[in-house]
């Protein structure tokens, strides 16, 4: 069964611009001379050509809404990109239709909602972990503006935004190594597989990195696997103070990669006995509001998911009102450091 032709594939074989393409589908015609016109349309014929009705109601501008694919509905931090959307777009008289999709196959049957909806775009709020993604070239070749959030794509064409997590390892361990210390575990989210999330292990490697620019090589029992699990982290965490440690080994310092795990960590610790941060000082990636306000208040990094959630729907809706696909962007947004009690820095 032979590819279906896309926008691309007329644009190379009549030899002009995408945007001469999506002029002749849109009715541009004071655009596009005649000449140009009736060559784009006779390969649309001869490639069996068919646009997609989304593309049709985009050119017609039946609707005002953007689509925004979730792949965790429920999570804290996607709940935050999702308002950032909400307002660009509100901003910008545009309404938002939400779904979930967990899984590649629910991304597929929630492109094909969308298609239906005859949205104007889409927005891809994925997991981070590193999953092909013909099926989102697929809908650019097609002309749907889209742009996606936190999962990095081989496909450079597409317009992304990304969290620097790599660079929060470093800056949380880097913090930690300023305030005196050598030792620094690290309760680490999922690491192994093709499943973990590439927040994970991009912020594994910020604290490896950092470590190694000071030499030092962390032995394995300073990494705690917490696998982003309040329950797992708390188990884990006994685990590692239960331990025998020689003297001078025992780690003076955390690294958490998430939230969720600095607060099971600190219970833990409570049940221990352990002072924060005099026996083990402690910073975490995340910072919910609900951070300043544990025992002691968490030194964290702040995401800027809402502000993801805005420069996607810009971005979005720039496309969507300049009628014509733009240079693709891929903007990275660093972290903000928070300095609380837990560290002893504040």
């Amino acid at each position: 069964m032979s590819k279906r032709a896309t926008i691309t594939d007329i644009a190379k074989a009549a030899k002009v611009s995408v945007g001469t393409v999506s002029h002749v589908l849109n009715g541009n015609t004071q655009r596009v001379g005649a000449e140009t016109r009736e060559r784009v349309l006779a390969v649309m014929r001869a490639l069996d050509y068919r646009p997609s009705a989304i593309a049709r109601s985009m050119a017609r501008r039946r609707t005002a809404t953007i689509g925004l694919v979730v792949s965790d509905i429920v999570n804290s931090v996607h709940a935050e990109v999702m308002q950032g959307v909400e307002e660009a777009a509100s901003a910008a008289g545009f309404q938002i239709i939400l779904t979930s999709a967990p899984t590649i196959e629910a991304e597929q049957q929630a492109i094909q909602t969308m298609r239906a909806q005859q949205v104007a775009g889409c927005i891809f709020l994925l997991y981070s972990q590193p999953h092909p993604s013909p099926h989102l070239s697929q809908l650019r070749e097609d002309g749907m503006p889209l742009v996606v959030i936190n999962r990095h794509l081989r496909d450079r064409a597409i317009s992304q935004v990304l969290l620097d997590d790599h660079g929060a390892g470093v800056t949380a361990t880097e913090h930690l190594l300023g305030l005196g210390h050598t030792r620094i575990a690290t309760l680490a989210g999922p690491l192994g597989g093709p499943e973990a999330p590439r927040s994970a292990t991009e912020r594994h490697a910020g604290w490896l990195q950092a470590l190694a620019e000071r030499g030092i090589r962390p032995p394995p029992e300073w990494v705690i696997d917490g696998g982003y699990s309040a329950a797992q982290s708390y188990q884990a965490v006994r685990q590692f103070l239960a331990r025998p440690w020689a003297e001078g080994q025992r780690p003076t310092a955390l690294f958490a990669s998430n939230f969720t795990m600095a607060t099971a960590a600190l219970k833990a610790l409570h049940e221990a006995g352990a002072r924060i941060p005099a026996d083990l000082a402690i910073v975490s990636v995340d910072d919910p509001p609900q951070a300043a306000y544990t025992y002691p208040a968490l030194t964290s990094l702040s995401l800027p998911v809402a502000e993801a959630g805005r420069i996607a729907a810009r971005t979005l809706l720039g496309w969507v009102a300049g009628g014509e696909q733009p240079c693709a962007q891929h903007i990275t947004l660093g972290f903000t450091l928070h300095v609380r009690e837990s560290c002893g820095g504040a």
